[in-house]
């Protein structure tokens, strides 16, 4: 069995388009053999222009396949930097797998999963962070998803990293001069400016560290809706899904587990999850859901506490141990049982929360609730944050490599001045941090951790 990796210099080919049937499907082929294959299959390719669309048959021999458009693409002029074809025709299944086996049958192999992309990659047309901001891009569900994903497509985030690495090698220049001149006897390590650029870099690391919108905004905000048992958790849940998620019964206790659903809140995408009324309770089974209602709220970014208006105002202090400042709406049901003004805000433990008073059975009531959680989220999310930021955890952890390199590095510049010796353990660790950043734009790395970024893509990108 032949093994195909993706460092192989083959003309490869896929199916750029969904695999479902539709009116138009793309198929693209990438390599030194494209046009000489697409011509075999698109007579009409052979004498095309670059970048220039012509109608032909696409055939097998002379077995006539579809009929559709070539379009030819010229290295280094096209998305891979390779030689590029792509034929657009009918998108029936039947007729996209014939032609790609007439493809195949010129020696050219099916792509690996992001195996374009890479190839776009390795040949300079985009760096590893505007790889995943395309991939990021095709599987973006709301629109805060998408502005975030064209920005780190447009370069936004590899810019971000290469001005940390140009920063880091800025310093290394200076240590290695100290190398390099010892009869100057230059005493850098002892100089404030490295100190200063050094601390003013790990800085700049470390408010990146701090940065958790980019991830929520990529993997979802996670909203938990908490309260005791029979307040209208499930209700709420259904009311903001749309659609009855959870089971509403009458009977406390009802919600075991926790149950979510997804939904689109002011384009953030957002999983809400209904937990298990929290109480005592010598319910083995009642209490494992209890248990994980606490951990759902100790892990959401926003958090919805429930009270049953019939019941009283007061949230008791297994609640209010969750609630955070910023994150956390107060939602008083059953109002319209109870013959009161409620309040806007409510104060537990010294600090202050929004309330909204409804009847969680009422249509109107997903009205009066979403505009207080859309605020919310939008501050969770960072909305008004247009900057390029960390959205994976490869980011994070070279990051964080990085901060060590430079932490090794200061710690060693206040062992001596000016020494040889220290200042070559120095420079390493410039180096070092140098490689961290220069890892996640793909300036810097192994194939091993491109696989890995790769493998996630769709076969045709």
């Amino acid at each position: 069995m032949t093994v195909f990796s993706y460092a192989s210099g083959d003309t490869i080919v896929a199916l750029a388009t969904a695999p479902v049937a539709a009116g138009v499907a793309v198929i693209r082929i990438s390599g030194p053999r494209a046009w000489e294959v697409g011509a075999s299959v698109c007579a009409p390719l052979e004498n095309a222009l670059p970048r220039k669309a012509v109608f032909g048959k696409f055939k097998l021999g002379r077995e006539e396949l579809d009929e559709g458009l070539a379009i030819g693409f010229r290295a280094p002029s096209s998305f891979t930097g390779e030689d590029v074809v792509e034929l657009q025709g009918h998108g029936g299944k039947a007729v996209v797998q014939a032609v790609l086996d007439a493809i195949l049958a010129h020696g050219v192999r099916m792509a690996l999963p992001g195996e374009f992309s890479r190839r776009a990659v390795m040949n300079g047309k985009m760096d590893l962070t505007a790889a995943e901001g395309l991939a990021d891009l095709i599987a973006a569900q709301t629109d805060v998803q998408r502005r975030q994903a064209l920005r780190q497509l447009d370069g936004a985030l590899g810019e971000r990293f290469e001005g940390w690495r140009r920063s880091v090698l800025n310093l290394l220049a200076q240590v290695e001069a100290a190398i390099d001149f010892p009869d100057e006897e230059l005493d850098v390590l002892g100089d404030p400016a490295l100190t200063k650029g050094m601390h003013a870099l790990m800085g700049d690391l470390q408010n990146a560290l701090g940065e958790q919108a980019g991830a929520r905004v990529r993997d979802g905000i996670a909203m938990a809706i908490v309260g005791r048992p029979n307040a209208g958790k499930s209700t709420l849940l259904n009311l903001l899904s749309g659609r009855d998620v959870a089971i509403v019964s009458d009977i406390a206790g009802t919600t075991r587990d926790v149950v979510t659903s997804m939904m689109d809140i002011g384009g953030f995408p957002v999983t809400l999850a209904d937990t298990a009324g929290m109480r005592e309770t010598g319910d083995v089974i009642e209490a494992e859901g209890v248990r994980r209602a606490r951990k759902q709220a100790q892990m959401a970014d926003v958090l919805v506490v429930v009270v049953d208006s019939t019941v009283g105002e007061e949230i008791d202090d297994d609640l209010a141990r969750l609630m955070l400042p910023g994150r956390t709406l107060v939602v008083m049901s059953k109002a319209d049982r109870v013959d009161m003004d409620f309040p806007h805000q409510i104060t537990v433990d010294g600090a202050p929360y929004p309330v909204v008073a409804v009847n969680l059975t009422d249509a109107a009531a997903f009205k009066r609730v979403l505009p207080s959680l859309t605020r919310m989220v939008a501050d969770v999310g960072g909305l008004a944050s247009e900057s390029a930021l960390l959205t994976r955890q490869r980011h994070t952890l070279a990051v964080q490599e990085a901060l060590k390199a430079l932490a090794n590095g200061l710690k060693g510049m206040g062992r001596a001045g000016g020494e040889g010796s220290v200042a070559e353990l120095v420079a390493q660790d410039l180096r070092d941090a140098a490689a961290a950043i220069g890892g996640v734009t793909g300036r810097t790395g192994t194939e091993d951790v491109l696989d890995v970024v790769f493998s996630t893509f769709c076969i045709g990108k």
